[in-house]
């Protein structure tokens, strides 16, 4: 379960109230070398294997001090989801 006070900071930002810091996170992408390496989830493997994906997607937060993290990694799945094409050659 999320640390409730990391939680009512990104809710209270949401709803415009007072916060001792502003949350930080990645709306895109989080899956960088250095966090593959840390959390020994890389790509490819990563964007298969559901443990894998969490480990990453997690290590934003544990080793980069992310409030929030995301996954998929990949922006692509939005648009599919939404019945648009992609063109995984380019």
């Amino acid at each position: 379960m999320a640390d409730p006070d990391l939680r009512d900071r990104f809710l209270n930002t949401l709803h415009g109230k007072a916060v001792d810091k502003v949350p930080v996170l990645s709306v895109t992408q989080t899956g960088t070398v250095e966090l593959m390496r840390k959390s020994g989830a890389a790509w490819p493997d990563a964007h298969f294997d559901a443990e894998k994906m969490a480990d990453l997607a997690l290590s934003a937060h544990t080793f980069a001090g992310l409030e929030a993290v995301r996954y998929p990694f990949c922006l692509t799945v939005l648009s599919e989801a939404l019945g648009c094409r992609v063109n995984p050659g380019r």
